[in-house]
């Protein structure tokens, strides 16, 4: 537990670091094929885009990869950090919820909801839990104001040797857009077993 949380800076750090990096990213990928992320020690994964998004690819200053994936009109807002986890801590669901307990914090405390009330994401590969916040102060206005979002869900996505830390911006958690992103992230966002093109 102690060599957890004596880590558990270096991810923090991480993923707020990705923010920025994401948006220093490269042009967007305008296709809606496959797109292939390289990762760390020769891995690669794989994420495919759902009709209509875009990604950023991008790392910070540490060269910890990141992505961010969008819509064209930004209804949603999908930032991923991928970092390594050779001891597989984050296959187990109690230490997904520990570090999302402590990453995001700040998405609690401007929310609606009183706890992070944890739900499975069930990934085709892998494993996963998230939670949605809403946030207080935009709850109940019919549009909120341009680059702000009613909710935030918010994740730790795991497969052998890697994390994947998700936040993903929306307003509402039924749209088309909203639902695809999820989507992509249960049935994309791995590494393929077999070569990639």
């Amino acid at each position: 537990m102690k060599a957890f949380l004596v880590r558990l800076p270096i991810f923090l750090a991480v993923v707020l670091l990705v923010t920025g990096a994401a948006k220093r990213a490269k042009p967007p990928a305008t296709n809606t094929e496959s797109q292939s992320i390289e990762l760390f020690e020769n891995r690669k994964i794989l994420i495919e885009l759902p009709e209509g998004f875009m990604m950023n690819r991008g790392s910070d200053a540490r060269g910890v990869p990141a992505v961010r994936v969008f819509d064209a009109k930004e209804r949603v807002s999908l930032e991923i950090t991928f970092l390594p986890d050779p001891e597989e801590r984050f296959s187990d669901g109690f230490a997904r919820k520990e570090l999302m307990h402590q990453l995001f914090q700040e998405f609690l405390a401007g929310s609606e909801e009183r706890a992070m009330q944890f739900e499975e994401l069930e990934p085709k590969n892998g494993r996963g839990t998230y939670c949605v916040f809403t946030d207080r102060a935009l709850a109940g206005k019919t549009s909120p104001p341009p680059n702000e979002y009613l909710n935030v869900t918010t994740g730790v996505k795991s497969w052998p040797g890697v994390v994947a830390v998700f936040t993903l911006f929306s307003n509402g958690t039924s749209s088309p857009e909203y639902r695809a992103a999820m989507t992509m992230l249960r049935e994309s966002v791995h590494e393929r077993v077999g070569p990639l093109r």
